[in-house]
């Protein structure tokens, strides 16, 4: 059994949040039961027990919740994220109507873009928007290579082509094909052409808390911090299951799992299904509005970086990826649990970053971390690699009265808050409460057909080769570590103006 390590990395987010909330408990000692037991406090438990209140809140009888986290509140995946809020508007177009056709691989499209709007109606609706720095605009991926272009383009086309000009989706996104405007508007030199779509960031740790606040003040929400779930019973005759902590044993009527690479601590049978892939992130200071859109670098289809920046008064870029140093570790990334460490060079590989990518840079030639490597500068977190590609979402099979939220495989911004409407009603069935759709939810796209939890889909991936998925991100890495965008030299060069371009 695999539970988060004790003491990871600290966040840019979460330090700079300052959350009271951070090792909330609602009591000093556990209740004795609850209606609905949540495991894991991040955006899909969060987002989870949101979508079960707004269900329920005009009904005269509301559920009781507890959400059981084994650190402190949202400090894993969501609290070391990469902050966008970014569907993939084209680029898995290619893969995913190879797997179910153009109708469904536009579905699962139109899906990740209507969170797009739902952030925004939510934000607005809870006067949160300026607390968690919801922005929307436009997004980019730079081409810094033939072959980048070569991909991106084509996944583009592929679009067009199958969709036409008109269709909704292909309306919004836009190439930008002239080595010269690529640069001036991604801000990255040596961008050869980019495609452009319509994408948002936000602090998703704060919007967590938001989140839990809003429910605590409705006053059927019990959170608690630092309580490892160990154990869940089957249920028993009278209808309960039996939870068991570090801190005690809470019957609940029904149990949901959201704890992401995690899941499998208790659910054994995702073994094989949700698979850790470790990342990292970073923080580094910027002059105010300097960065004017979020986006991402692409040498490869293995090598890149993505970044954005935060508003007055942080003033911070966040930088995730790192790849051109990581993909020279490829067993510190893949199947590994450990982000009580950080990835060797990345720390001097976003110091030199600014300089050596961004075009007209005004800092120093090695920029200032947004806080101490150690203190928030630097973090590493915890990302999922599901079997196929895809989340799971809804009742357990072969579990009564469990359900699941969980694999999102690091793009859980642009799908979870809408998977989590979906499963809400289910676990209201599941014990019989009252309830109706939730105003905010009305109007969106159902769950994709590939989200959904089978028997039939565990039974399949059961035959996952994890060392052969770990071999094959290994030969990735590998070949793309030969390319000249890989020079890992450049995280340790001495920062002295004299010194050739480090652009890659």
């Amino acid at each position: 059994m695999v539970l988060p390590v004790p003491n990871p990395t600290k966040s840019y987010w979460i330090e700079a949040a300052e959350s009271p909330l951070r090792n909330y408990r609602s009591s000093e000692q556990l209740q004795e039961q609850t209606d609905i037991a949540i495991i894991g406090s991040g955006y899909a438990g969060a987002s989870t027990a949101y979508w079960i209140h707004k269900c329920t809140e005009e009904r005269s009888r509301q559920p009781q919740v507890t959400i059981l986290e084994a650190r402190d509140i949202c400090g894993s995946a969501t609290g070391r994220n990469g902050g966008q809020l970014r569907p993939h508007a084209y680029s898995r177009y290619p893969i995913w109507r190879e797997r179910f056709g153009p109708d469904g691989a536009m579905k699962l499209i139109v899906h990740e873009m209507a969170h797009l709007q739902a952030f925004k109606e939510l934000a607005e609706e809870e006067g949160i928007t300026e607390e968690v720095c919801l922005k929307f605009g436009e997004t980019f991926d730079a081409a810094m290579t033939d072959e980048a272009w070569a991909r991106l383009k084509g996944a583009l086309d592929a679009m067009r082509d199958d969709h036409g000009e008109d269709d909704d989706v292909v309306k919004v996104c836009r190439a930008i094909e002239d080595a010269a405007q690529a640069e001036e508007f991604t801000q990255m030199k040596g961008a050869l052409a980019a495609v452009v779509h319509p994408s948002g960031q936000i602090w998703a740790y704060k919007f967590v808390h938001a989140l839990l606040r809003i429910l605590l003040r409705a006053n059927n929400l019990s959170i608690q911090a630092n309580t490892p779930v160990t154990n869940v019973s089957e249920r028993d005759a009278d209808g309960w299951m039996h939870v068991t902590t570090t801190r005690g044993t809470i019957r609940a009527r029904t149990v949901v799992h959201t704890t992401n690479r995690w899941a499998s601590h208790l659910l054994p049978e995702l073994e094989k299904l949700i698979l850790p892939a470790r990342a990292s992130v970073n923080a580094i200071k910027a002059p105010p509005g300097f960065i004017k859109h979020t986006g991402a670098q692409h040498w490869d289809s293995t090598v890149n970086n993505y970044h954005l920046q935060l508003p007055e008064p942080y003033n911070t870029i966040i930088l995730g990826g790192a790849r051109p140093i990581i993909i020279h570790t490829p067993d510190s990334v893949m199947m590994n649990d450990e982000e009580d460490k950080q990835f060797v060079g990345v720390p001097e590989f976003c110091e030199s970053w600014p300089a050596s990518d961004i075009k007209d840079w005004p800092g120093p030639i090695t920029a200032e971390l947004g806080k101490p490597a150690d203190q928030g500068g630097c973090w590493t977190g915890i990302e999922t690699s599901s079997a196929d590609g895809f989340p799971f979402v809804g009742p357990v099979p072969g579990r009564e009265g469990q359900f699941i939220n969980a694999g999102f495989s690091g793009h859980g911004m642009p799908r979870i808050l809408l998977s989590s409407a979906h499963i809400a009603p289910l676990i209201l069935d599941a014990i019989g409460f009252e309830h109706s759709q939730a105003r905010l939810a009305e109007s969106y796209p159902a769950l994709p057909l590939p989200f959904h939890v089978t028997a039939d889909r565990i039974d399949k991936l059961q035959a996952t080769d994890l060392n052969a998925v770990k071999n094959a991100f290994k030969e990735r890495c590998e070949a793309s570590a030969k390319k000249p965008c890989c020079d890992a030299g450049r995280a340790y060069i001495s920062p002295t103006p004299s010194l050739p371009s480090m652009q890659m």
